[in-house]
């Protein structure tokens, strides 16, 4: 079972790096939540978050990086996910499933417009809450742990 959920997560994060974002979205339960927290606890919708989206408002982020014109994604990013450390448990149904994560992130360009051009390396534990359906897996939720969470964040406007 954990080699499955292993290339579940494997999958997602070469999805996010080909940028094929509504079939990313699909991954996930209708009532799935994607979120990065500010702290490691934080319940949704009772602290702030960096990102806290429901179905809707992953659907939207989605919508406004492929069809809207941004700054901060002119040109767009592009990100390289390591995954390693996948650890996965069954509770009640769902599978809980931690892992760690490397993810490199650039925009190209040159010395003429400032950040583009510089590679930026996130580093983040990544949980999971799985349910299995149809033979595989779906996200019920998301949690991007940030290492540098409380410190200054850059461009955030692409998918962890």
């Amino acid at each position: 079972m954990l080699q499955d959920i292993t290339q579940f997560i494997y999958r997602e994060a070469r999805l996010l790096d080909d940028r094929r974002f509504d079939d990313w979205l699909g991954l996930f339960d209708d009532d799935g939540l994607y979120i990065v927290p500010l702290v490691d606890q934080a319940r949704p919708g009772r602290q702030a978050a960096i990102v806290n989206d429901d179905r809707m408002a992953r659907e939207e982020r989605v919508y406004h990086l492929v069809n809207h014109w941004f700054p901060a994604q002119q040109p767009p990013s592009r990100t390289l996910h390591f995954v390693s450390n996948v650890v996965a448990d069954e509770r009640g149904g769902l599978w809980s499933v931690s892992s760690s994560q490397l993810i490199h992130e650039i925009r190209g360009g040159d010395w003429t417009q400032v950040g583009l051009g510089e590679k930026n390396a996130i580093v983040a534990r990544v949980d999971y809450l799985l349910r299995r359906a149809d033979g595989g897996f779906r996200i019920h939720e998301k949690r991007v742990h940030l290492l540098d969470r409380a410190g200054w964040q850059g461009n955030l406007a692409f998918i962890y």
